[in-house]
């Protein structure tokens, strides 16, 4: 199925309250377009269920080829699914789902707080969440879209700038371990409303 907005904005506020609407339905429009059984298969083709068994079915056979698979609104990655407690099927119920990325987008914050300060943290946690790495979402265009997204919302007037740290080529610090969407538990990260340049975090 696929959401309007204005069911992703209930979803998440629901099942992910730890995180702003405004920051996670961009996250999600950009992922998965708002699609609950959108399934990408890294370095694979990107397909799309039927129904949850038989999405289920085509991502654990994809995994039993040895490649990690994204699932449901926010794309979570397979590789998370045994460490988050999770079977392949609760994880395209779109409230888990929501859950689940919102963990992870916590636990990124957590991280992105260490380097960055604002909007750039924010920035850099979009980036975590799809690359595992501080600065690779902002080279190939992963943070930008999302951005992009929420000023197509309205919830933010103008896309951020790029920290200037994060066009560097150096290597940034990465996520451990090294796959890309995950999360930890006991992380927090709760951000205010994205309203013109006003944000507000708080940890």
């Amino acid at each position: 199925m696929i959401h309007a907005i204005a069911a992703i904005t209930m979803l998440a506020q629901q099942c992910a309250p730890e995180i702003a609407t405004e920051a996670v339905v961009p996250l999600v429009v950009t992922e998965s377009g708002g699609d609950d059984l959108a399934i990408n298969i890294n370095k694979g083709p990107r397909v799309r269920a039927a129904s949850i068994a038989d999405g289920a079915a085509l991502v654990r056979r994809y995994m039993a080829d040895g490649y990690t698979v994204d699932v449901g609104l926010a794309q979570v990655n397979s590789a998370n699914f045994a460490r988050l407690g999770v079977t392949v099927e609760q994880a395209f119920d779109p409230c888990t789902n929501l859950r689940l990325a919102s963990s992870i987008l916590r636990a990124g914050y957590g991280l992105a707080i260490q380097h960055y300060t604002g909007l750039d943290a924010i920035s850099a946690t979009y980036s975590l969440y799809n690359t595992g790495t501080l600065t690779r979402g902002f080279r190939n265009g992963y943070v930008g879209r999302v951005w992009s997204a929420a000023s197509g919302m309205g919830t933010i007037q103008t896309p951020p700038p790029i920290p200037r740290s994060a066009s560097a080529s150096a290597s940034a610090p990465t996520a451990t371990p090294a796959s890309a969407k995950q999360g930890i538990a006991d992380a927090s990260w709760v951000v205010g409303q994205i309203d013109s340049n006003a944000v507000q975090v708080f940890r």
